[in-house]
């Protein structure tokens, strides 16, 4: 399986300080906001973290469904290695 992009770390990044703000997982679109990105391109990022293992989705959070895994957290506050893939 292929390392996160950096775009992609920055974005579990952006999630997870968002999570520790608030309590909550944030929307694609509050995550789009934080970051300068465009809303419509957001889906195949999170989409690719999920495959990834970095995320999942929570199913019946309507749209705060996208939560980092343990995995993610661990990449996020600890740094990216190989082996957690």
């Amino acid at each position: 399986m292929k390392p996160p992009t950096e775009r992609q770390l920055n974005i579990a990044e952006t999630m997870l300080r968002y999570h520790d703000a608030h309590g909550e997982w944030p929307t694609q679109r509050e995550v789009a906001v934080q970051m300068g990105l465009n809303t419509t391109n957001m889906s195949p990022y999170f989409g690719a973290l999920i495959k990834k293992g970095i995320a999942k989705k929570i199913p019946d959070q309507g749209r705060r469904n996208v939560a980092l895994t343990e995995k993610g957290e661990t990449l996020i506050r600890h740094g990216w290695q190989p082996s957690l893939l």
